[in-house]
């Protein structure tokens, strides 16, 4: 980011796009630790829902986010973060009659959602 200090109000309700540039969720809250002062978890709500269209939010590590292009979007990149980080251990109570799932549930997600909207044959697979 240009300007490192920020507004988490600005972000919050943001696309979260992959470093592709697909849209992949949205960001619906950030948590961080009041003793040390630092933002731990983004709490990213899918954009497709699941099978029996309950709401489904993943935690997970702020590492594997960054602000990415001149307008500065929310990025996910599953090869960036701290893996020994990618599993939540505390969250604010209101969370706990959540379904709540981390990074490994996220990533499966991306999987099944992602390839099916991006699939292409770009390997000659089909013809006009």
């Amino acid at each position: 980011m240009n300007n490192p200090i920020f507004s988490l109000s600005a972000i919050m309700g943001a696309d979260v796009l992959s470093n592709k540039g697909d849209s992949i969720g949205i960001l619906e809250d950030v948590i961080w630790n009041k003793d040390s002062g630092k933002v731990t978890y983004l709490i990213v709500s899918p954009q497709e829902p699941n099978e029996a269209h309950c709401p489904v939010y993943f935690a997970i590590h702020h590492s594997f986010f960054y602000f990415d292009g001149p307008d500065e979007l929310l990025t996910f990149n599953p090869k960036i973060g701290k893996d020994d980080h990618s599993f939540f251990l505390d969250l604010p109570t209101h969370y706990e009659d959540t379904d709540m799932q981390d990074l490994t549930g996220f990533n499966r997600y991306l999987l099944t959602y992602s390839a099916v909207a991006t699939h292409r044959s770009d390997n000659g697979g089909l013809t006009d």
